[in-house]
């Protein structure tokens, strides 16, 4: 499968890559939520920017949705 962020321009990979690593590596459930908001609020600033077309950025807020719920499962379950 195809990562989400590959494609994506420079400036805008790196940092969706940091986001996504920040939530990856939250350590408690707290701050995977935080780190999931800073990333719906990166895909909003990117939208309204018009750095990305609309159905890329829904993809790529998608993406991090989904791996905000893994992580959050994951802490809740002291995965």
């Amino acid at each position: 499968m195809k990562e989400p962020t590959n494609d994506l321009p420079d400036a805008i990979r790196r940092q969706a890559e940091k986001i996504l690593h920040d939530i990856e590596n939250a350590g408690s459930m707290i701050f995977a939520v935080k780190n999931g908001a800073k990333a719906n609020g990166f895909v909003l600033g990117i939208m309204c920017s018009g750095g990305l077309p609309t159905e890329r950025c829904e993809a790529l807020s998608a993406h991090f949705d989904d791996v905000t719920e893994k992580k959050l499962r994951s802490l809740a379950l002291g995965i």
